[in-house]
């Protein structure tokens, strides 16, 4: 069965975030984490409290540059043991470096060392691929890389880092996602989120011909107004209802 999430939006105070999820439906929310750690509306030393004093489930959404990973890594299962995640979102960036041929190579081995930071605490990784804006785990080239040094890795699917639908199938046909991002986006524009309907992502296609089946989590990236993301929400189960 699908499971469905939303972001806790860091501009509105967490718990806004958590009653907005809850009236709505929502299973859990994703928080975010990059160099600085946690970003939520909080002063810095009651974010984490704030998630566990309400309990709702979450799951973090890591953004490292390629070189901050491990370092981080080690921060981030402390922060997990206290929440009492087994999962963990990366998304990869490449700021510091020049990227090249050999920077998905590069990438894997950190991937690796960073599985096996993880395997003693039973937290399953889930990297996230990556638009042209950020070209490093993008291609299926990259993501066929990427897993086939790293079995144990799983896979999250952003769909609005797509370059086109054959992009979409060639990827997945590596590594079934068990993770998506959904948003919508115009395919003549680098790198783009927005609510669905207001881009020209065919949801149901992908869904009827590329994703058919799919029984994961689904998380909407969207930090816009409510009404949109509740919309958003409604299109994919109708299509996913449909697909039954």
């Amino acid at each position: 069965m699908v499971k469905m999430g939303c972001l806790a939006r860091f501009n509105n105070p967490y718990e806004e975030e958590v009653e907005f999820a809850e009236k709505n439906n929502f299973k859990l929310m994703q928080v975010w984490y990059d160099k600085d750690g946690i970003r939520n509306h909080e002063s810095e030393e009651n974010r984490l409290d704030k998630i566990i004093r309400f309990g709702f489930p979450t799951i973090i959404h890591a953004v490292l540059d390629i070189n901050e990973i491990e370092e981080h890594t080690i921060k981030l299962i402390k922060i997990l043991n206290k929440l009492n995640h087994k999962d963990l979102i990366i998304h990869p960036i490449c700021h510091s470096e020049a990227i090249d041929k050999n920077t998905i190579y590069k990438l894997s081995d950190i991937i690796s060392r960073t599985l096996k930071l993880l395997k003693p605490y039973g937290i399953t990784l889930y990297l996230e691929n990556n638009s042209k804006l950020d070209p490093i785990f993008s291609t299926s080239k990259e993501v066929q890389i990427m897993f086939t040094h790293n079995p144990d890795l799983e896979f999250l699917v952003d769909i609005a880092h797509i370059y086109s639908y054959e992009h979409l199938k060639e990827i997945v046909s590596v590594k079934t996602p068990k993770i998506l991002h959904i948003t919508d986006k115009h395919f003549n524009v680098i790198h783009e989120h927005l609510p669905l309907g207001y881009g020209e992502i065919d949801f149901k296609y992908i869904f009827d011909k590329i994703l058919c089946n799919f029984d994961g989590t689904i998380i909407f990236e969207i930090t816009k107004q409510n009404g949109d993301i509740i919309k958003s929400k409604e299109i994919i189960e109708s299509l996913l209802d449909n697909e039954g």
